[in-house]
């Protein structure tokens, strides 16, 4: 009725802690890091502010020139 060996095969053992995950886990750190500063970097360059001289409203006849 009752068995006597224990139903897992690794009680009673120490398993030790496997570093396999943080090369992983460092490569998206980075990858997140480097799109974070490529949007930053498109943004200052390509933004125009609205009270921007340059900028001119579709329709206005600046704009057909």
């Amino acid at each position: 009725m009752h068995d006597p060996r224990p139903t897992n095969p690794h009680a009673g053992k120490h398993i030790p802690f496997k570093k396999g995950g943080w090369g992983v886990a460092a490569f998206v750190c980075l990858l997140a890091v480097a799109s974070a500063a490529s949007a930053y970097y498109v943004h200052k360059t390509t933004y125009k502010p609205p009270t921007d001289v340059r900028f001119h409203a579709i329709g206005s006849d600046r704009g057909a020139r």
